[in-house]
């Protein structure tokens, strides 16, 4: 059935890691940690790192290429680029110009977000948006991340070290007048805790912005509150997926799969538990991915599109949770 309303859809994904595997063992040579600490804490068992000069637009042309071939388009196809990175190429300009060119697109306009984990969903709200408005007909979004060039390798940062890997996953949104696709949003972002989980320099309040004693104070390292954003993880997730499901008259039951930020095995378990889903319906890759950041989701939805698990007449809700805090969900029928 036809509807006049303009929706837009998921018509193609695509993902892509770096070819430098970092197991558990690995980073127990460089600081003090074991295979056993890092599976039990976070579930992770290897992760990718990128080359030395490979960046975040590198890694995300590989993905975005992958996506079109999927979609049997070409990059003359696309409309508009939405790129979410936390570790951009450079300082300026953003990555989303650097894919634009790499990608050989045409002179069209390159988004950059910078939501964190939860920058896919925040993507695909602004390219679900665009397209109702007929703006645009398919719009590129894409997630890559290089966190493997920030982390600190000691002790002092190994709480960090183990759980971040580097990895780009893209998916193309495009305009349908039927009546599925991306259904719906509840996005949430509270900034008061915006310290927890952050990565404090280089930065605009400091002049200059680089100095020797910054450097040795490990203010260019991520750093994370654990035991704090666990519980506010587990709570606003929880709170958001049953927050969609209220908003749209459905159950748990109405839903196919769930696909989680892929963060931490513990965070996923409390969740699925708090929602009493069948782990069959929560699909995971943190294993053997690591945790890619906002690249998570979009990972795990091409590999289960790969595999046939995601097929047409499906509802799926993905959900993510981030440094901000920000954090909200998305309903999806295929």
């Amino acid at each position: 059935m036809k509807h006049s309303t303009m929706n837009s859809q998921i018509i193609a994904t695509g993902s892509y890691f770096p070819k430098k595997l970092v197991t558990n063992h690995d980073l127990a040579k460089l600081f003090t940690t074991s295979d056993e600490w890092i599976r039990e804490k976070t579930g992770i068992e290897q992760r990718y790192f990128a080359a030395p000069g490979e960046g975040a637009s590198d890694l995300a042309l590989k993905a975005a290429q992958k996506a079109l071939k999927a979609g049997n388009l070409s990059a003359d196809d696309i409309d508009a680029i939405i790129f979410s990175t936390s570790s951009p190429d450079y300082q300026a300009p953003g990555s989303g110009i650097l894919l634009q060119n790499k990608l050989g697109a045409k002179k069209i306009p390159a988004y950059d977000i910078r939501n964190t984990s939860p920058g896919f969903l925040c993507a695909l709200d602004l390219a679900d948006g665009l397209i109702k408005t007929n703006r645009y007909k398919n719009v590129l979004t894409v997630c890559a991340e290089v966190h493997s060039t920030a982390l600190d390798f000691t002790d002092r940062g190994r709480l960090m070290a183990v759980i971040f890997g580097d990895g780009a996953g893209a998916a193309i949104i495009q305009a349908t007048n039927d009546d599925k696709g991306l259904k719906d949003f509840i996005m949430h972002s509270d900034g008061k805790d915006f310290n927890k989980l952050w990565c404090e320099g280089p930065s605009s309040l400091r002049s200059p912005r680089v100095t020797k004693e910054q450097i040795d104070a490990g203010i260019f390292h991520p750093k994370m509150d654990g035991r704090y954003v666990y519980e506010h993880a587990v709570k606003n997730m929880t709170a958001v997926v049953k927050e969609l499901l209220i908003k749209n008259k459905m159950g748990i039951d109405d839903i196919d799969l769930f696909l989680f930020h892929q963060a931490n095995k513990n965070i996923l378990e409390v969740v699925r538990k708090n929602l009493n889903l069948d782990v069959s319906k929560t699909p995971s890759n943190l294993a053997k991915s690591g945790n890619t950041n906002s690249a998570t989701i979009p990972i795990l939805l091409d590999e289960l599109w790969i595999d046939g698990k995601i097929h047409a007449g499906q509802k799926i809700i993905l959900t993510s949770f981030g440094s901000g805090f920000s954090w909200g969900s998305c309903l999806i029928e295929l």
